[in-house]
């Protein structure tokens, strides 16, 4: 029985369209997150168009149907490998590769217009995919950093699959003997091989999908990490609370600094209920405000610590979106210090106006020129005027002799331009009853930016009696400017270093909605994807072992043992193929079932499980001890297939024991319940464990013991979406024993 090739190669056509549109939608959702999405979308592009020309052979020009055809799936290839070390960051010369395709090139159209051979194409078509799956199944396995493998494993295995059909595709060439040079004609062999090939670049599809969603849900997780670090590590005191009701669902350590709060005195409480609002009016003016802007910026509140003390606040917040339902993140920064502080400045303030108005001494303000522009009481009285406004307005408007002699004036003047301040300056004046006083003046003149001077600003004190009160008058001035400036610096700080937080936030907020939306859309290719595997992709499978059957039926007798072993592994492969894929769609259907909450009694549950393993191996003698009313809330369907592939599981590997043992029951272990299946079968070494639930890992061979690495993968998405966890324990030799939690 012979395939029609020309089905086949439709058949693969199609399927790369239906794998092109898969990789177009992951291209969209990652071109500008992941290098090298552009090259693979670039493969998948040239392989599609290539086989199209290969089913429009006879109806166009040979050199495209033959030459350009394979040229392109060589091309495109190259360009998949290309985007697979830029997606893992790997570095390498391609020039051996450019060598590599002008030779298939030359090779190819040599064998086609000068001396047609089809079995040397074909096995130069194979070697040339061969060199560059091995490059692909290298890097993927053993290039890329430790790290990185778990992400890049599947892919790798499916180049290795590749790189044996063509190992066995080149064989069957250099060793045929078949006359047939027209490759739609061409035999069973042939039309294996592309149905072998149709199969596995599904998987490629699949395993290059599964890649990027890992991927994906690795940045995720960075993303999540970087918003608790950053809301975690805040000094301020943030909140994430239910704007319906004030619920409090998140708060950072500087909550608990700024409130005296515990975590166990805000556990299931509500804003209101923790009365930490001073005034309801705030929080509801506050909730107004976020309802209808969406955000609230530097308001001052007052607040309630635990112990009822008020606390003063700038309160920031904006409306976030959890689980699909508005929350209210939130800041306080704790002024209360500076409240404190800046009445203490005005108390200073008040202070020095006072000591101002009520000093003893003279305290004057002036020009340069001698102007005078603000003067005290005291300065007037020394000067032989009633009131400050009497002598500026008689010394500055009806331009009087200077209230300091020019001599004195002058050296003044020359000890300002020198200095910053003028000390214990001692000069003759003359009063307006023109009497002369000898007074001792502290000058600190004032500057523009050019440096010249604008002002002068003093005291002038009796030199006996008033030089110690000036003394204090000095230093008072320096501490009141330096306190406005420090403080006024911290308050800006602050206000800064809140609003970047914020905007920190909502990028923050933002990039993980984003990436939501992408794993949505990939988790729905998937889907579609596997049920496409399901319905659709069987039926070259169930072919490939029919008609492999099939030879060796009705020709068997014309083989040799060589060709019947390779039907033999052909048929093996087939059918742990399709197992492979039962397995796959099984595991993708953990997530996808709905999930409906029972009471189960997982007893009754293992001890019917356990009847049907029985029946199907009635040889074995395996005791079995399941105890009884083990009962707990879960999905039915979901648990029957965890326990069946756990049970399975202690069933094989107890296959070569003897006197086997399989155990359940429950036990307490850090004082909660655990239930375990224990067996004593080959067991495996504990250093391998960290691969024990990973999807196609495996840790016996499937020579030893069959099997596809799926069913405990399976297991844990089980336990993980019930919100348990699950993990083994085991001896090489001493058997195995899992644990699970269900809550």
């Amino acid at each position: 029985m012979i395939l029609d090739m020309r089905t086949l190669i439709f058949s693969q056509a199609v399927t790369n369209l239906i794998c092109l549109l898969v990789i177009t939608v992951l291209w969209q959702q990652n071109r500008k997150r992941f290098a090298g999405s552009t090259f693979l979308l670039f493969d998948f592009l040239l392989q599609t168009l290539a086989f199209f020309l290969v089913v429009l052979r006879g109806s166009i020009p040979d050199w495209m149907s033959m030459v350009l055809a394979n040229t392109l799936i060589m091309a495109g290839a190259l360009l998949g490998y290309m985007g697979l070390l830029r997606f893992t960051g790997q570095k390498g010369t391609q020039i051996h590769n450019y060598f590599l395709m002008a030779a298939f090139v030359g090779v190819h159209s040599y064998f086609t217009f000068v001396q047609p051979n089809l079995a040397l194409r074909n096995a130069n078509i194979a070697l040339g995919l061969l060199i560059v799956c091995f490059q692909c199944m290298w890097l993927m396995l053993y290039r890329v950093p430790l790290g990185m493998r778990p992400l890049t494993r599947g892919v790798g295995i499916v180049f290795a699959m590749y790189c044996l059909v063509f190992i066995i595709r080149i064989g069957h060439s250099l060793t045929t003997r078949d006359s047939v040079t027209d490759f739609m004609q061409a035999g069973t062999f042939d039309a294996l091989i592309i149905a072998a090939y149709q199969l596995i670049f599904i998987f490629l599809t699949f395993s290059l999908a599964l890649m990027f969603n890992k991927r994906l849900m690795s940045e995720v997780k960075t993303q999540e990490e970087k918003f608790s670090r950053a809301f975690h590590s805040s000094p301020y005191a943030l909140t994430i609370t239910r704007l319906a009701d004030g619920q409090i669902i998140e708060v950072n350590e500087g909550f608990f600094n700024t409130t005296g709060y515990s975590p166990a005195d805000i556990s299931d409480k509500t804003t209101i209920a923790l009365h930490l609002w001073d005034r309801d009016e705030d929080r509801a003016a506050v909730v107004q405000e976020l309802e209808s802007k969406g955000k609230v910026r530097d308001r001052e509140f007052s607040f309630r610590n635990k112990s009822g003390e008020k606390i003063t606040g700038i309160f920031s917040a904006d409306i976030i979106t959890i689980n699909n339902e508005k929350c209210v993140l939130s800041s306080i920064n704790d002024i209360t210090e500076r409240k404190r502080a800046e009445e203490a400045l005005r108390s200073s303030e008040l202070k020095y106006r006072n000591i101002f108005e009520n000093a003893t001494e003279g305290i004057f303000q002036s020009t340069a020129e001698g102007r005078y522009i603000s003067v005290n009481p005291a300065f007037a009285r020394i000067g032989g005027y009633d009131s400050p406004e009497e002598m500026i307005n008689s010394v500055n408007d009806i331009q009087k002799e200077m209230y300091v002699h020019q001599e004195d004036r002058a050296r003044l003047l020359e000890l300002c331009s020198q200095q910053d301040i003028i000390n214990n300056f001692e000069a003759e004046i003359k009063r307006r009853d023109n009497a002369i006083l000898w007074i001792s003046i502290n000058v600190k003149p004032v500057r523009d930016g050019s440096g010249k001077i604008i002002l002068l600003e003093g005291t002038i004190v009796d030199i006996t009696e008033r030089k110690c009160a000036e003394e204090a008058i000095k230093k008072l001035n320096r501490e009141l400017e330096q306190n406005v400036a420090r403080r006024t610096g911290e308050l800006r700080n602050t206000q800064l270093a809140l609003l970047n937080l914020v905007d920190d936030l909502n990028a923050t907020t933002r990039d993980i909605s984003q990436v939501n939306e992408a794993l949505t859309a990939a988790n729905r290719e998937l889907e579609a994807f596997s049920y496409s595997v399901s319905h659709d992709l069987r039926a070259p499978l169930r072919g490939m072992d029919g008609f492999s059957q099939a030879l060796l039926e009705d020709y068997g007798d014309k083989l040799d043992a060589t060709g019947k072993n390779y039907l033999e592994r052909i048929r093996t492969g087939t059918q742990r193929m399709g197992l492979l894929i039962d397995d796959m769609l099984k595991l993708s259907r953990v997530n996808r079932s709905e999930f409906t909450r029972e009471s189960v009694d997982l007893s009754k549950m293992l001890q019917s499980i356990f009847l049907a393993v029985r029946q199907n191996s009635k040889a074995r003698n395996v005791q079995v001890n399941i105890q009884e009313n083990v009962i707990i809330d879960g999905d039915r369907h979901l648990l029957e297939i965890a326990l069946t592939n756990l049970l399975d599981n202690a069933w094989k590997f107890t296959g070569k024991t003897q006197n086997a043992r399989i155990e359940f029951g429950t036990k307490f272990m850090d004082g909660k319940p655990v239930m375990f299946i224990r067996d004593n079968g080959v067991g495996f070494d504990m250093a391998y464990t960290d691969k024990l639930f990973g999807a196609f890992q495996r840790l016996h061979s499937t020579t030893e013991f069959p099997g596809t690495g799926i069913g405990l993968a399976t297991v844990q998405r089980v336990i993980h979406r019930h919100g348990g966890r699950i993990w083994a324990e085991s001896e090489l030799g001493k058997g195995a024993v899992f644990y699970f939690t269900l809550p």
